[in-house]
């Protein structure tokens, strides 16, 4: 290899969703909804793939959301197919667990994309750059929707030849890496290494972590692309393709480009020295601001960021801004920053108790026993998890129950009730009950 040469990677697009969580009320801002969708976050790929000449573009699965997405995905990826092809550029992905069905079809109506891998094997192409070969992408496709064996010991097992020419293999792959089991292809990082193969390009997992090892670790980069625009509020970080470089030496060096219109990020906002609830929104607007010029900084301003806010600290107006977090008053409040139109999608009540905890745990009253609670879930010891596992037991029917398996079925579905999210909620919703139960006690006065 001769010079340096590009390729952009793109992990899960979902084409034919939506983004969720983004509010209607955004399109006041002069925001238009449809430049918020995976189909736009492609559009921006491919004009980025033609800018910096690539030679090929790679799609690790999950291209399309569904089946029944197929005809809304058509348009989308068909006219970028066309705009790749028409400036030199190979078009090759492999079918993820959700897109097993459509991404087959649509490769055989769409002139030039190549889907590697069909039918659960493993499959080669070679890249040439100038008539000459450049790289080599070995792929496998999802063949069913569930895939309970390793891919990756298949082909350990059966090995491909290598390439006629030294040129870097670069492994194309949508799987579930460190798993033990479960029904998304799971892989060991060990299989993968054992490949010898000089990258792994994986799809599946939304959160980007193909930079996660310190390079001195791991010459060879390995990791997760992760989605193309964040599909929800979870999704919280960039978003984009990634700029591969393959070197003269063989070393490959991949690069995010942060490029999604949609942006979530979460963020602390004290409530100190906060005498007056309508302060409490100059405090996130504020906020809001600051977020917005510090991702400025880095040259990636989204076209819409949403903000998870976390209220710490403690205030005299605890019981009114709690009144104001259940409300929705601030699900309407916008701020545009250079172009960007800022809103709040969740605001979490963390706030300390205006309250001597310890004092009121000296009593014997209900209010004094509550706080004892309180006082246990904040450490971290066996009486502590002893607590969490009795609310686990309380829970956990509920959160079998069937009208929750949607959620459970969901792209980014974790169990239900982990240790830090559970205890994090008994200590919500007891400071607020423990809040209630003191203000309706008047002969009782907090310190």
């Amino acid at each position: 290899m001769s010079e340096k040469t590009l390729i952009l990677a793109i992990g899960d697009v979902h084409l034919g969703t939506a983004c969720s969580g983004i509010p209607d009320g955004i399109s006041d801002a002069g925001i238009d909804l449809r430049e918020l969708t995976p189909a736009a976050a492609l559009r921006s790929a491919v004009d980025l793939a033609i800018e910096k000449q690539v030679i090929a573009v790679l799609f690790a699965g999950d291209v399309v959301e569904s089946a029944n997405a197929r005809f809304e995905a058509l348009a989308p990826l068909e006219e970028s197919v066309r705009r790749l092809l028409d400036a030199g550029i190979e078009v090759i992905a492999v079918a993820g667990n959700h897109d097993v069905e459509a991404l087959p079809r649509l490769a055989k109506l769409i002139d030039g994309f190549k889907l590697l891998g069909a039918e659960g094997r493993w499959e080669a192409t070679t890249l040439s750059k100038d008539g000459s070969p450049v790289a080599q992408i070995v792929g496998w496709s999802f063949d069913e929707k569930y895939v309970r064996q390793s891919p990756v010991a298949q082909l350990l097992a059966e090995p491909l030849p290598p390439p006629s020419a030294a040129v870097p293999r670069i492994g194309l792959l949508h799987c579930d890496l460190g798993a033990s089991g479960g029904g998304y292809a799971p892989v060991r990082q060990t299989e993968l290494d054992d490949t010898g193969y000089d990258a792994w390009l994986l799809g599946h997992i939304h959160k980007p972590s193909l930079d996660g090892q310190p390079r001195a670790a791991r010459a060879r980069p390995s990791g997760y692309l992760g989605s193309l625009v964040a599909l929800d509020p979870s999704e919280t970080g960039p978003r984009g393709p990634w700029l591969v470089e393959m070197s003269a030496d063989g070393s490959i060096k991949p690069e995010h480009v942060p490029l999604a219109p949609v942006r979530w990020e979460s963020a602390e906002v004290s409530v100190e020295g906060i005498g007056h609830v309508e302060d409490v929104s100059d405090r996130l607007l504020d906020a809001a601001q600051k977020h917005a010029r510090s991702l400025g900084s880095s040259g990636s301003m989204p076209s819409a960021l949403g903000l998870r806010v976390r209220l710490t600290g403690s205030t005299d107006a605890y019981e009114e801004v709690r009144r104001w977090i259940a409300g929705d008053e601030w699900r309407s409040r916008f701020r545009m920053v250079d172009g960007t139109a800022i809103f709040f999608n969740r605001i979490l009540d963390a706030m300390d108790l205006h309250l001597d905890l310890e004092e009121i745990a000296s009593g014997g009253d209900p209010a004094a026993l509550l706080a004892q609670r309180l006082l246990l879930l904040k450490e971290n010891n066996e009486q502590s998890r002893a607590l969490l596992d009795r609310a686990r037991e309380r829970l956990d029917g509920i959160a079998r129950e069937e009208i929750f398996n949607p959620v459970n079925e969901h792209r980014n579905a974790t169990h239900p009730l982990p240790e830090d999210a559970l205890r994090d909620v008994l200590l919500r919703s007891g400071k607020a009950a423990l809040s209630a139960m003191i203000a309706s006690l008047p002969s009782r006065e907090p310190s």
